[in-house]
């Protein structure tokens, strides 16, 4: 297991796929619903179709929910694959259905491949790639000489000015900013109105060519709503201008909704580069460069689905979770995303099963961590850390028995009986049955590979929990990284409360998507329904904050 930081450098999307994007938010909800899950089948495998059958029957999803794909049986599927045979078909069924806004949780199923291969750059795309990047240059060349006569207005204006410094898009951007502002100031205060018209003109030509018509619709629409005496034929102008660019954002919706294809790609950036200037081209250029990045591209299905909705983002290692509950800032919509899966379809149903069977009554047992008794000065001591504040928090705030192991080695093989609830690490690839798992069962193991060979004969930890008995577990289909697992200490707690589904739960907890892990279990399994062990008012705050007030509504512990 590596230890790394899960938070990369900032990625901004660009500013109109953001706008774009954001038409598909979901509106909040208080909890999953049956009628928010879409489920996704590979109509290449019989049992997978069956067992969403049956999954609807239980939980009474709408009979419109199921979304069959044509997928390979394998485990594993090509990046292509997953763009043309996944995203496109089922962004559509969503369209066609008129599910947009209502879908928040997507469930894969038994038969649909849970890993994404690296992405591979045909000969075509590598010749795209290569004039992508001259194109970036070429761009950045024309940006900045007009990002330097903004700055020189702006040093002639005011003295005291300091021009920023860089050449990337990003400095660029702050320059022009900069620049822009200390300008505009100046502007503002001049007494001779013809001075003011003539510097104000200067401006305007300068930010056109780095905004485009979209800088030019912006800034006329402003003075409309700020002069209401224009004319009747001024008005009429910029409502020409503005349709032009609601009109190009329209296309540029449809072309970035594209973004496997050739054609659409070149659209993008014509259009972009007409109505949103330099700057405009250079966003479209830097994402479809990081678009071909081929480099730690793999990922667990489930992990980029999530970003269903979105259209340009870097696939180059991961992304943050905007459900994450310790992610305030606003962020384009994700989506939750579950796999019912497992070694054989009958596991599969008897996991269904078992987990609404045992909603009815609560789930029993004891709860068993197993820490490695590494100190807290040390790097891995430090997630060690977060299993003995879960052991703490359990004994003194719930009634439930606990086993806790402290020490290096991990539970050996049947000696922990009754476990309702599990979590404890290493022992990579080499799965050791340490507890006997009472029906309804919930329990992960934090080691590197553990859902690498799902179905076919391995001796990995999430393949053997599920045979024993789990009913809801996880694990990385790749080296994940350590920071990519939920900590213990903030998934289990509230998963007590019995306030939220599972799905909700993992969500919150996971730091990343477009990654490695993927979280198998019915998405709406709520264990501890009945008879919660743990009181929202007992958790640490940030995880109070996590459940929304109205869905604090169901019993109070015994």
């Amino acid at each position: 297991m590596k230890q790394k930081s899960f938070f990369p450098p900032a990625r901004l999307l660009p500013a109109a796929l953001l706008l774009i994007t954001l038409l598909f938010r979901t509106a909040p909800t208080l909890a999953l619903e049956p009628d928010q899950i879409l489920l996704i089948t590979n109509k290449n495998v019989p049992d997978s179709q069956r067992l969403a059958q049956i999954y609807c029957q239980l939980r009474n999803v709408p009979a419109n929910r199921i979304c069959q794909l044509d997928l390979p049986s394998d485990e594993e599927m090509p990046f292509a694959t997953y763009e043309t045979a996944v995203v496109a078909p089922v962004r559509q069924f969503i369209i066609d259905n008129h599910l947009q806004g209502q879908i928040t949780c997507l469930l894969t199923f038994y038969g649909v491949p849970y890993r994404v291969a690296d992405k591979i750059n045909t000969p075509a795309e590598l010749t795209e790639l290569a004039g992508l990047m001259d194109q970036q240059k070429t761009l950045t060349a024309q940006a900045e000489p007009v990002v330097e006569g903004i700055e020189k207005q702006a040093a002639e204006l005011d003295s005291q000015f300091t021009p920023g410094a860089g050449q990337s898009l990003g400095e660029l951007i702050h320059r022009e900013l900069l620049a822009g502002q200390a300008v505009a100031v100046k502007v503002a205060a001049m007494t001779d109105l013809n001075a003011q018209t003539q510097a104000t003109g200067r401006l305007m030509q300068l930010v056109t060519k780095l905004g485009g018509l979209a800088e030019l619709d912006a800034r006329l629409g402003a003075q409309q709503r700020s002069m209401p005496g224009k004319s009747d034929a001024d008005r009429a102008s910029w409502f020409h201008l503005h349709d032009q660019v609601l009109q190009a954002l329209q296309l540029m919706q449809q072309y970035q909704a594209l973004r496997w294809d050739a054609d659409a790609r070149a659209k993008l950036r014509d259009t972009a580069l007409q109505t949103f200037g330099i700057f405009g081209g250079l966003r479209i250029v830097d994402a479809q460069i990081a678009y071909f990045q081929t480099d730690h591209t793999a990922s667990a299905t489930d992990s980029e689905l999530a970003l269903l909705w979105w259209d340009y983002y870097p696939r180059q290692n991961w992304q943050i979770n905007p459900r994450y509950l310790h992610i305030t800032s606003p962020a384009p919509p994700s989506l939750m995303v579950m796999r019912l899966d497992a070694p054989t379809p009958d596991v599969v149903e008897k996991m269904m099963r078992t987990s609404v069977q045992v909603e009815q009554t609560g789930l029993q047992g004891i709860f068993a961590i197993d820490a490695r008794g590494l100190p807290p000065t040390d790097a891995f001591g430090q997630f060690d850390q977060t299993l003995r504040n879960l052991a703490t928090l359990v004994r003194t705030k719930t009634a439930m028995k606990i086993r806790l192991g402290d020490e290096d080695l991990v539970f050996p093989p049947h000696t922990v009986k009754n476990v309702a609830l599990y979590c404890g690490w290493y022992s990579v690839g080499h799965y050791i049955p340490g507890c006997d798992f009472n029906p309804g069962a919930v329990g992960f193991h934090i080691a590197s590979y553990e859902m690498v060979h799902l179905h076919t004969d391995s001796n990995e930890w999430v393949r053997g929990l599920l045979n024993d008995g789990v009913v809801a577990t996880l694990g990385p289909v790749a080296e994940p990284y350590l920071g990519a697992f939920p900590n213990p200490d903030e998934f289990f707690p509230l998963l007590l409360t019995g306030k939220l589904p599972l799905a909700e739960v993992y969500w919150k907890t996971t730091p990343m998507t477009s990654w490695m892990i993927s979280c198998i279990g019915d998405p709406l399994y709520t264990p501890y329904k009945l008879n919660p062990p743990l009181k929202v008012e007992d958790l640490p705050a940030p995880l109070q904050a996590a459940i929304p007030p109205a869905v604090d509504s169901s019993p109070t512990p015994r």
